[in-house]
């Protein structure tokens, strides 16, 4: 069979061009798409989209495991207010959202118990009186030689005891805040059964439980206060955060959707784990002094899971993927950029470690590094 003299010939053309065709192993990703090695974009442009290049450098990267958790009040500044007397209430000058002082007045109780009690506390006062006056005599007269020892230990036994009493109501009386400073009846004797219920802390009245004109016994919880100037994050947490955290610790919290951004402190991990999710309570407290963090919502605590130095770290969002690679844009010269890709490692909310590709110094476009890929790509069409 006679074979035609021309196929040796294009075998050995084909065999020839084939390493042009193939191309070099590292060459810029643009030549091989008929692209220009090169992008230059005049500085006003740069400067209109924002387009900013910095030198690369070096920094601390955190690897973080987010972990969501439920606002709550700190339990440490709440507070249920009860009356400690029984009566009909008056007046209710507070309402459920108002902001009280510590000695604000919540509510005026009209109490026989109140009464009770201020007309024993003066009766107390004159028996002790009278007690006292009997004591000086019987001691004056067994000065002069006119009186027996007995008749002044009876009169010494009686002003202690009236002193006694004396002292358990007017603490009673203290508690109820029916004394002023001077330990005096805070009250006129036409108002001695009005008792006053102040605020014992700066708050909020989160809960109100009474209404006017009824009664209210002594034990009733009749308002609950809550300052919100911190608050907890409760977030149960699985064994691989729990092994990285401890009471003092500090952890970014977060809540992207109302752009919330503060530092926490652990204050509590519990030392019983859930047995149904096998998670454990941790409980980071949050400075609230603007109110922004509210009690009912959520947010995010980043526990940091690994932590290190590295020599090259950029802003994840200056790393583009093209061809279905990670790559920077490198400024050669001024407004001249070229594409570099590169192996990103280690990466954290805010940036990413460059393992390869990319020297310490070098400049590269650090925010806007999309408008460059846009640019970029429209260099093929």
């Amino acid at each position: 069979m006679n074979r035609s003299p021309m196929i040796p010939f294009l075998l050995l053309l084909a065999f020839w061009a084939l390493p042009a065709a193939c191309g070099k192993d590292g060459a810029d990703p643009g030549a091989a798409k008929g692209r220009s090695s090169e992008l230059a974009i005049d500085a006003e442009r740069l400067r209109r989209t924002g387009v900013e290049v910095t030198p690369a450098a070096g920094g601390e990267l955190a690897r973080t495991l987010p972990l969501l958790g439920n606002l709550v009040p700190n339990e440490h500044n709440t507070v249920k207010v009860a009356a400690g007397i029984g009566g009909i209430v008056r007046e209710l000058p507070v309402k459920v959202g108002d902001v009280v002082k510590e000695g604000d007045t919540l509510a005026v109780i009209e109490s026989k118990e109140a009464a009770d009690v201020a007309f024993l506390y003066l009766e107390q006062q004159q028996r002790w009186s009278f007690a006292r006056q009997a004591y000086d005599r019987e001691k004056s007269l067994l000065e002069k030689k006119l009186g027996t020892f007995e008749s002044l230990r009876a009169a010494q036994n009686e002003l202690q005891k009236g002193q006694l009493d004396l002292q358990l109501t007017t603490q009673k009386l203290r508690m109820l805040g029916l004394l002023d400073k001077d330990g005096k009846l805070a009250a006129s004797p036409a108002r001695i059964s009005t008792f006053t219920l102040r605020s014992p802390i700066e708050g909020t009245v989160t809960a109100r439980h009474a209404l006017r004109g009824e009664h209210a016994p002594a034990d009733r919880e009749l308002f609950t206060l809550m300052n919100l100037t911190s608050v907890w994050l409760e977030v149960k947490a699985p064994q691989t955060a729990v092994r990285m955290t401890r009471v003092g610790q500090e952890i970014q919290v977060v809540n992207d959707q109302l752009d919330l951004r503060t530092r926490s402190v652990v204050v509590f991990v519990s030392p019983v784990a859930d047995a149904a999710s096998r998670t454990v309570l941790v409980r980071l407290l949050l400075a609230n002094t603007d109110g922004r963090w509210r009690p009912g919502s959520c947010a995010t605590a980043e526990f940091v899971d690994e932590k290190r130095t590295v020599s090259v770290r950029l802003p994840r969002d200056a790393v583009v993927t093209l061809d279905d690679a990670p790559s920077v844009f490198v400024e050669t010269r001024p407004g001249v950029f070229q594409v570099r890709r590169v192996v990103t490692g280690l990466e954290d909310r805010n940036h990413v470690e460059i393992q390869q590709g990319l020297d310490p110094g070098e400049r590269v476009v650090t925010r806007h590094a999309l408008f460059l890929k846009g640019e970029w790509l429209s260099m093929e069409e």
